[in-house]
């Protein structure tokens, strides 16, 4: 029962995230490994209350761990950093072994105190399952019909959809790439608050014909919203109308899978190639033609990745983690260049990169470094290694854009574009407009051989990128939507705080 505490605890705290589905494999996996040592314990003992306690006690101890270990980060005593692993794991080995020891030598009788902690564990169980249940009988349909793209919009009347067959086979059509780097601020931002100066890279993509936006601005301060616009070329404030309470947007994981993007490149005829689907509400779907660069599922369970990473295995899982994270960059960059022989139709092929987002895994020469660090994988202490970074982005990007411009006879179209920017020196609780600027301000630059025009001065924003995409190349006639900048409310909707989406265009262009 002690060792369902930790799984079912993270979860009723992260319920409105998390489908309940999620805590199946946890529990299972954690519930097998007590048992699995409870049995070898008593083997050796030779008794089943004192084998219990001593599993009961390593269970507490090491799920305990990561919350204590992140009490006492940055905590020192004189020079010492003692919010470290090999000075915290000290007191937990020796408590471990003193109870351990005591309760194998002691003479008393722990059936009436084993009853008790029966007891206990039963009751604090229940009241986390009650409290489980009720949200998810109240909410039974939250996940499985969560918002989705009105019809209005699933669909658009184009001529895209009206291509024939030889105009595919023909392969008239540019291939496509977009290439997501994950909160890549604009070169402004980089010089105002990380004191960076980008021209060198900027001035390598002006010259390969590249248009480089220096006012470009994230519709959303964060990744999912603002990706989840982009691909549905329109901004998602309406569905907070129908949203399933207060304090939440649920998104359906088919709004970019299957969202009007990816189905109008498909009416196309084109071939749609995913690199890294960098989070679980992106589901696969029946008109990708292919998935590369994937990532463990285990790894990446949100909630399993939690409950290790609050326990003494929590080192270990970021190790994994991050060498994942690694390989799965990597992969994008050696992999974009590639697609273009494999495929006889055009081809749309996305690329999510989670870099220069932390953790920082490579120096500025690609070379790996350890960024563990108590916070986890979501750390914007260290500017020197977001800077690093984008060096070294900025070096895969440059041969990446050398290969796939070879073809000077048919070159692709290439967009450039981060979801959101960086956040330094952040405060969450009250940004101040410096916080919203640097958060907001992304990187965007977009080459489109044939198309004439200078908009490196416009004021631009991911969700008309396809939108001109598609007019540009496609024939069609979408109208351009105003550019406007969303702030999320932590505090979500509630008679306070009624407004989920801040409207902050005003504090980054002037009106």
């Amino acid at each position: 029962m002690i060792s369902l505490f930790p799984v079912l605890f993270i979860y009723s705290q992260n319920m409105r995230e998390t489908p309940v589905q999620e805590i199946v494999l946890p529990a299972l996996l954690i519930l097998f490994g007590t048992v699995l040592l409870w049995l070898l314990t008593r083997f050796i003992i030779k008794n089943n209350e004192k084998s219990a306690f001593i599993i009961s006690l390593l269970l507490v101890l090491s799920f305990s761990y990561g919350h204590i270990y992140l009490l006492v980060d940055d905590f020192t005593l004189g020079d010492s950093d003692l919010g470290r692993h090999r000075y915290l794991l000290i007191p937990f080995v020796i408590s471990f072994v003193v109870g351990t020891y005591y309760f194998i030598k002691t003479k008393i009788n722990l059936n009436n105190m084993s009853t008790i902690f029966n007891v206990f564990a039963v009751s604090v169980l229940a009241i986390i399952l009650i409290n489980v249940t009720t949200y998810n009988l109240e909410n039974i349909n939250s996940f499985e019909n969560e918002l989705v793209v009105p019809p209005s919009v699933s669909l658009f009347n184009t001529t895209i959809e009206t291509i024939s067959p030889y105009h595919v086979e023909s392969k008239s059509y540019p291939d496509v790439y977009y290439i997501i780097l994950d909160a890549y601020t604009s070169s402004n931002s980089l010089n105002k608050f990380l004191n960076y100066d980008n021209h060198e890279f900027v001035s390598y993509l002006t010259n390969k014909g590249f248009t480089v936006n220096h006012n470009s601005y994230s519709n959303y301060p964060s990744s999912l919203p603002s990706i989840t616009s982009t691909f549905n070329m329109m901004y998602l404030n309406s569905l907070t109308d129908d949203q399933l309470g207060p304090q939440e947007l649920h998104i359906s994981e088919k709004m970019i899978s299957d969202g009007p993007v990816m189905q109008n490149f498909k009416l196309a005829g084109y071939d749609i190639i995913i690199l890294h689907r960098p989070f679980t509400e992106m589901s696969s779907s029946s008109l990708f033609d292919l998935e590369l660069c994937k990532r463990n599922q285990y790894i990446d369970s949100q909630l399993l990745s939690l409950i290790i990473r609050t326990s003494v295995l929590g080192l270990a899982l970021e190790k994994l983690q991050e060498q994942e994270m690694r390989e799965t960059a990597l992969c994008n960059f050696s992999e974009l260049p590639k697609q273009h022989k494999a495929f006889d139709k055009p081809i749309f092929v996305v690329s999510h990169i989670l870099i220069p987002h932390p953790p920082y895994l490579f120096d500025q020469d690609g070379n790996p470094v350890d960024s563990i660090r108590p916070q986890g994988l979501e750390d914007w202490d260290y500017k020197e290694g977001y800077i690093n970074s984008v060096k070294f982005v900025n070096k895969k990007i440059t041969q990446v854009v050398d290969e796939l411009l070879i073809d000077s006879e048919n070159p692709p179209v290439i967009i450039i574009q981060a979801d959101h920017g960086s956040q330094f020196d952040f405060n969450s609780n009250n940004p101040s407009n410096e916080n919203i600027e640097q958060v907001m301000s992304n990187f965007s630059a977009y080459y489109l051989p044939g198309i004439e025009g200078d908009s490196s001065n416009d004021v631009i924003t991911p969700v008309n990128t396809f939108r001109i995409i598609f007019n540009s190349y496609f024939n069609t006639d979408y109208d351009l939507l105003e550019n406007k900048m969303y702030w999320i409310n932590p505090a979500g909707t509630s008679d306070d705080a009624p407004e989920y989406f801040i409207d902050v265009t005003d504090i980054l262009i002037a009106p």
